[in-house]
């Protein structure tokens, strides 16, 4: 009976980590870069998916707090703007291009 239950906790502690190891990977890879910040529609951060826009403002504004989320587009693109406060009440938004997945069937 120990061995069962050992087994099955060490099964899902397994399949935890392996989660949380797909989920970061799956989110942060290859978001922003050098060139694009975020900062404006031409500076907009290309993504593959909602959880990688949250995974970026959490990089580069930690503290952030999440004000509004706007869907737009700009040259026939849709984009989504992600506006938040910083910790020093001045306000800073985030441009995401959403054009590799928004609209695509599952």
């Amino acid at each position: 009976m120990a061995y069962t239950i050992t087994l099955s906790k060490m099964s899902k502690i397994g399949l935890s980590v392996g989660l949380l190891v797909i989920t970061a990977c799956a989110t942060t890879k290859n978001v922003g870069s050098a060139e694009r910040d975020g900062s404006s529609f031409e500076q907009a951060i290309v993504i593959r998916g909602v959880a990688q826009e949250y995974a970026y403002v959490r990089q580069v504004c930690p503290d952030c707090q999440f004000v509004r989320q706007s869907l737009t587009s700009e040259n026939k693109k849709p984009y989504d703007i992600l506006a938040f406060k910083k910790s020093d009440g001045s306000t800073v938004s985030y441009y995401f291009d959403i054009s590799k997945f928004f609209g695509r069937r599952f």
